[in-house]
């Protein structure tokens, strides 16, 4: 018998073998356990529905049954749909562990899912929580602060903080006014552009060709463009410390009175070849306005500014004092220290943030003047002659990585400013009757907090 007739029945018996136990193992194929793919952590947010459904899945083909333990109160499970869903209120903030169980008859998988509850602030909400914040840290012990945001979408927020007199404990209101001080000379500046839009002058007429002043030194030279970019050489009567001299706490002031002290300290500079801020060469626009509508600046503003931007809360102070008071001011011990007839369009505007930050939105978001007059008010004249980034009685800023302007002020213990953002259309004001030596890092702190929310 040949070799291959020999091995033949050993090969088939092997194979025969192998086959028989094949056919034993086939019959009990190995079950596959449910796959529950969710993510490790979602979110929910308060007051909003949330709904998530959970993803299952089995290779197998078999039927699943779902179920979840450790459910909260305010989170519902539908088993059919396999879909949680429910509404989160903000007392539920914070995390709830939650265990995902898949049944496919023959076995089980859980898996851990945890829900977390999420808070979001209203932007109402951001400016009082902000507000607060750096009123009782970084401000310490100031009396009251009041803030004011307008929205390119119309919307005003407003906040306050502290008191709003040194003389009872009654709390600051967004109703209560206070000294603007140089943020009026965005009011002044605004109705100096508007009366050059109608053709009362042009900005760059010289200032005698409508209001000469005898004996002004470089009078004949100065143009209107030049007193609203402190670039004229006029002198700053309110800094200078001779002017407040005399019964100053008692007195009134006239225009010839602060036309005079300019003469008499003459020019700083020859018009034009430098910077200096000048209070008095603000007060000169407020008697140009006066000569050019033949209103007085009170009616003047009223007309031309307050009464078109409906600032109901918005008043030009010529007539306070020690005895006539204004009624819902924000006091403190120097608010009627001397009569502002000596400040005039450099610094006598009462009003509030709501209404300053609505005044602010509408001029320089370009609904008051027109853009020509706008990007003129914006045009950097000041650093051009080596002074303050300073254009047409606005201040220009980049500070904190947010290019932003307007103007700052301080009067009396009162410091306020406004600040427009053109990258977001915000406009922001803040006011306070206390000074303190960290205002500023409260404006900033308060600025970077609230565009970066919006």
């Amino acid at each position: 018998m040949s070799s291959f007739l020999r091995v033949l029945p050993l090969v088939f018996l092997t194979v025969l073998s192998f086959a028989t136990c094949s056919k034993e193992t086939s019959g009990d194929p190995v079950n596959h356990l449910p796959e529950i793919d969710t993510p490790m952590e979602v979110l929910a947010y308060a007051d909003s529905l949330f709904t998530y459904t959970i993803p299952v899945e089995d290779v197998d083909g078999d039927e699943l049954m779902v179920a979840v333990e450790g459910l909260p109160g305010w989170l519902a499970f539908d088993a059919g749909n396999r879909k949680l869903s429910g509404t989160p209120s903000r007392q539920n903030e914070g995390a709830s562990e939650l265990a995902i169980i898949a049944d496919d008859g023959k076995g089980q998988r859980s898996r851990q899912l945890t829900i977390k509850v999420v808070v979001v602030l209203t932007f109402q909400e951001k400016l009082e929580e902000e507000l607060l914040y750096h009123f009782h840290l970084t401000t310490t012990g100031i009396l009251g602060v009041s803030a004011a945001v307008a929205t390119p979408e119309g919307e005003l927020f407003a906040a306050t903080a502290g008191k709003h007199s040194p003389f009872s404990e009654g709390a600051v209101n967004p109703n209560h006014q206070y000294r603007m001080a140089s943020v009026s000379k965005i009011f002044t500046a605004a109705l100096i552009l508007r009366l050059a839009e109608e053709g009362h002058f042009g900005l760059d007429d010289k200032l005698f060709d409508y209001l000469p002043i005898d004996g002004l030194e470089y009078g004949e030279a100065i143009t209107i463009r030049q007193l609203l970019s402190h670039t004229s050489g006029v002198v700053d009567h309110l800094n200078s410390s001779d002017f407040f001299t005399g019964s100053w706490m008692t007195r009134t002031w006239t225009n010839e009175d602060i036309f005079n002290y300019a003469v008499q300290k003459g020019a700083l500079f020859e018009p034009g070849t430098a910077y200096a801020y000048s209070n008095t060469g603000f007060y000169i626009l407020g008697a140009l306005a006066e000569k050019v509508t033949g209103l007085s600046l009170s009616d003047a503003f009223e007309q031309w500014v307050f009464e078109p931007l409906g600032l109901e809360q918005t008043l030009y102070d010529d007539f306070s004092n020690r005895i006539a008071h204004i009624a819902n001011l924000a006091e403190n011990e120097r608010a009627y220290e001397y009569h502002l007839s000596a400040v005039g369009a450099a610094g006598a505007i009462v009003s509030t943030p709501g209404d300053v930050a609505r005044f602010g939105l509408a001029l320089y978001g370009g609904q008051f003047i027109s853009p020509g007059s706008l990007e003129q008010m914006t045009t950097d004249y000041g650093f051009a002659v080596g002074g303050d980034h300073y254009g047409l009685g606005t201040r220009l800023w980049d500070d904190n990585g947010i290019i932003h302007h307007g103007h700052t002020g301080a009067l009396m213990d009162y410091r306020t400013i406004l600040m427009y953002v053109p990258a977001k259309g915000l406009c922001i004001a803040l006011a306070t009757n206390d000074p303190h030596s960290r205002w500023y890092d409260l404006v900033n702190g308060l600025l970077v907090d609230m565009v970066q929310f919006y």
